[in-house]
This record gives C-alpha cells, structure tokens and sequence, in this order.
C-alpha cells in the first residue's frame, strides 16, 4: 500500500505478470517481439510467438484482461492462471496454449531467478527515488480526482537484450520494460541500476494513463456530459474523419474510442514533457515532438501543456473550463495556421531531451505475497469477453 499521506508508484515485480505481458507483446507488436524473444536464447520461450491470436479479436481482449488480473490478485503460477483460461478460451485452445505456455514459463521462471539479485536492486532504486515527480503525481490523483485508495502498482519486466516497448497501462496497473544488459556508458544509468535516465520519466507518463482511466473525467468524455468536453472531443472525430477512407468509414462509437484515447495520451505527454521540464531545467520548445506517431495526440498535447501545467501545479480538478481553455488555444492555433503561407518554411520536430537521473537508490521494505481470491465480477467479465464478438482491426 501507499506508505505516508502522499501516493506513490509502487514499484514492484511477478514473473507470470512479465511473462504473460509477453504475450500480449506478440500480439501488439510481433516483428519486435519475436526479435525480444531470440535475447532469451531459449527455444521453449520462443514458442509462445507461435500461439498468438490475431489483435482486436475476443481472443486477444481475454489475454489482456487475464494479464490485468494477474496483476491485480499477484498471480504467480500457470496453475492459478488455468481457471481463467477455462473461464476464456474454449477447451481445445486451453490444452494447446498450456502446451506451450507451461514450458514456456519454467524457462522465464530460470531467467528470472538468475537475475533476481538486479532485478530487485532496480526495484529498490525506482521506490526510492520518486522524488523527480512525487509532488506532482499526488497532485495529479486531485486533478483527476482518483480515488486515494486506488494505488498504481508498476510492475518491471526485465529483458535480457532487446525490449519491445517501454511500457504500458491499464486500469489496475501500469509496467516499464527494461534490459538487463548494460550496454551503454555507465552514466547514462541511473544509480547502479539497469534503468537508463532517459527512460525514467516512463513511469510518470504509465501512472497518468492509470489515473485517467480511474478518473469520472474520462466517464464524463466518453458520456459527453459537459459541453466543453464534448466540443473537444467532436473537434478530434472530425480530423480523424477528415483523414479516413469513405469506402469503409468508422462509426463515429469507434472514432470516439480513438478520440478519448488521443486525449489520454496528450495527458500522458505533458506528464513526459513536464517531468524533463524538472528535471532539466530547460522550457520545452514550441517545435518539439510531443507524441511521437500520432499527429492528433502531438497536436492535442502543445497545446493543453500549458493549462496541463497550471492545473497540475495548483492540483485543480481537470474541469470544463479547463477544457474551455484547451477549445480556445486550439481555435486561436486554427486561426493561425490558416494565416501561414502555404511556402512558410516549417520547423523539424525535436524528440524531448534526454531526461536527467531521479535519486540514490536505498533499500525498501518488500510487500509479502498476499493469496488472491477471484471476484465474481472477474469471472463474468472474462465470460463477456469470450462471448462477445469483436472486429478485428
């Protein structure tokens, strides 16, 4: 639990949680993931890659939420990941995941005994060393007004050489990915760790995901209850619309799902962007990248910044006049653009600057392993996601 009055992102780690989270990297990205695999030099563990269901299907919906619960409940076993696989997949697809997935995690289980002694040490680095964006991440669960009890755990999963991306989130946790081979100047790490300081404002940027899916804000967006936010969010569906093809248009349910999420990672952006701001001491640059691949979320992200930034530093309520705020400077960006000449030289987008270390690591207590008991509502969830029926993207 959060130690203090203040939150804090609980740094913390699970074998099944990484290594299922490996699976779902196949699905999400299989070119990357295949090659993070070949680092692990085990062939049983390679497998997994072969028994990947195609993304967006109920298939892939039901891996997600089962790696959510395996989090959540601390999961640490095959065996107490087979009642969920039961609840999920049909008989035959169980019997022949287990084939795979059984060796599979006896191989990640050997990698990640070996490498615990580095493995905990990075844990106690990052539990220690929050000092960067502590202050603001407690003023971020008022902001978006998350409840206090809802802790982020962030779960960190060690790859040997190549990782496929640098984290993720989800409404129960968040992760970082990281190697364990240090294979760049010594101090372009953090303390004695294995986590590179340019990558230490990830779980910054992972915790405000976590707090926006927690949050009535984003129930409010998606239920367009304030007229503010519904502008915005019709202002994002009309550039996606704009940009889609006519043959096969998205209805507009799908095109407010991207919306929303453009919005969540804009939040997540001025997070990355106000932590180098911090810790480096310099503004960031009207030309800079906010969001690389994905030009709503950059443009979204320059231009809430600076309300991001004055709400989060006097912990104000992400309200609809703040969405007011963030309508006007897009309107006045509009107005312009639409002033520039066409022959106007344009600027070439810089990636953010790389981050600065966050503290001396020291030894934290470690949380004892608590046995999980599977709630109704996880069981009828995961029987939703098997029953429902799902695009394929």
């Amino acid at each position: 639990m959060n130690t203090g009055t203040s939150p804090q992102i609980i740094f913390k780690s699970n074998p099944m949680y990484s290594f299922y989270g490996l699976w779902c990297d196949c699905i999400q990205n299989p070119n990357a993931a295949k090659k993070a695999l070949e680092g692990f030099n085990d062939p049983s563990l390679s497998k997994i890659a072969d028994i990947i269901p195609q993304r967006g299907t109920k298939t892939h919906l039901a891996i997600e939420k089962i790696h959510q619960l395996i989090g959540k409940y601390n999961i640490s076993t095959i065996d107490e990941v087979k009642p969920l696989m039961r609840e999920s997949f049909s008989a035959s697809d169980v019997e022949n995941y287990n084939k795979v997935l059984e060796p599979a995690f006896a191989a990640y289980s050997s990698f990640f005994a070996q490498n615990k002694e580095k493995i905990d040490n990075n844990i106690e680095t990052l539990n220690s060393g929050q000092q960067a964006y502590s202050q603001d991440f407690a003023k971020l669960y008022q902001c978006f007004a998350t409840p206090s009890e809802k802790v982020c755990n962030c779960f960190l999963n060690p790859f040997p050489q190549d990782k496929v991306a640098d984290g993720i989130s989800n409404k129960e946790n968040v992760s970082m990915n990281y190697s364990l081979n240090r294979n760049e100047n010594r101090e372009n790490y953090i303390g004695n760790s294995n986590i590179l300081k340019r990558k230490s404002s990830t779980p910054f940027h992972e915790a405000t995901h976590f707090l926006f899916f927690n949050s009535q804000l984003k129930k409010d967006i998606e239920n367009e209850k304030n007229p503010e936010m519904s502008k915005l969010l019709n202002h994002i569906i009309t550039k996606f619309e704009k940009k889609g093809n006519s043959e096969n248009k998205p209805s507009r349910d799908q095109l407010k799902f991207f919306a929303t999420g453009a919005i969540n990672e804009a939040f997540a952006a001025c997070s990355t962007a106000l932590y180098n701001e911090k810790t480096t001491g310099k503004p960031v640059s009207d030309n800079n990248e906010w969001y690389h691949g994905w030009q709503e979320a950059n443009d979204l992200t320059r231009q809430m910044y600076p309300h991001y930034k004055e709400y989060v530093n006097s912990g104000t309520l992400f309200d609809d006049n703040f969405f007011r705020k963030l309508n006007t400077s897009i309107k006045i960006e509009n107005l312009k653009n639409a002033d520039k000449s066409q022959t106007t030289e344009k600027h070439q987008p810089s990636k953010i600057s790389e981050l600065r270390g966050i503290g001396n690591a020291i030894a934290q207590a470690k949380a004892p392993y608590k046995p999980h008991i599977f709630t109704k509502s996880d069981i009828s969830s995961l029987k939703y996601f098997k029953e429902r029926s799902v695009e394929t993207k």
